[in-house]
């Protein structure tokens, strides 16, 4: 179900673009990044709480695991170790577990018969980003696909929208991101693009707080863009 406007804005009179974060939005990945940063602090003795989940979801473990590390006391060998060990597991979890949401092709089918130009947004390294659409062959539903590796400061930083309102030649304000992460809608709503969150089990209400809609299923965003604005 729609959840209604947590911030002040009222919808965008055009809509340019959608863009679509990958974990968590298009992915059923987080819980293997969750699953596997915990299996390998585990392995060292060191258990996180539950609090860690808001620090590793939405972020690459690049991201995360230095605050992780402080956290310990973990030197820089141990970290560039524990590091290298978190995603060679994620890898194989992802190949052995990963799959897509529910109607997620049916989605972009949907979205693209009325907005054309769709873009990826994705706070993942280019070869993973380019590994998942080769696997689920969902490359020739994006115009734009931008990876951690095609900016300077990845998300929470809104440099990754603005690069894509930029190679989309549009206002960030006609484009719609689609986000699950809190890292993620304040990256969109640093950019002042219109931003739709995907409600998911591993992030609470709060940390959404900045989203302009809220929604429980992607399934759900076809119907919401058409009342939200209209194809440039």
């Amino acid at each position: 179900m729609i959840e209604w406007p947590m911030t002040q804005g009222t919808g965008v009179q055009t809509i340019a673009a959608v863009v679509f974060d990958k974990d968590g939005v298009l992915a059923d990945s987080e819980p293997i990044n969750v699953r596997s940063a915990r299996e390998v602090f585990a392995k060292c003795g060191l258990f996180l709480g539950p609090e860690a989940d808001r620090e590793i979801v939405g972020r690459h473990p690049r991201d995360y695991f230095p605050s992780f590390a402080r956290q310990f006391g973990l030197c820089d060998g141990q970290l560039r170790k524990m590091l290298a060990e978190k995603e060679t597991l994620y890898a194989q979890m992802w190949e052995a577990d990963g799959h897509l949401f529910e109607g997620v092709r049916e989605v972009l089918t949907k979205v693209r018969a009325s907005f054309p130009r769709l873009g990826i947004a994705t706070s993942s390294s280019r070869a993973e980003l380019d590994a998942f659409l080769d696997r689920f062959d969902l490359k020739a539903f994006f115009q734009v696909t931008l990876s951690r590796d095609d900016v300077t400061r990845p998300k929470p930083a809104p440099e990754i929208y603005l690069s894509a309102a930029a190679t989309l030649e549009t206002a960030p304000q006609n484009i719609v991101v689609v986000e699950d992460s809190e890292p993620g809608v304040r990256s969109a709503h640093a950019a002042q693009t219109f931003c739709v969150a995907l409600r998911g089990h591993h992030v609470d209400r709060a940390a959404l707080s900045l989203a302009d809609r809220i929604i429980g299923d992607l399934r759900e965003l076809p119907g919401l863009l058409s009342k939200i604005g209209r194809a440039a």
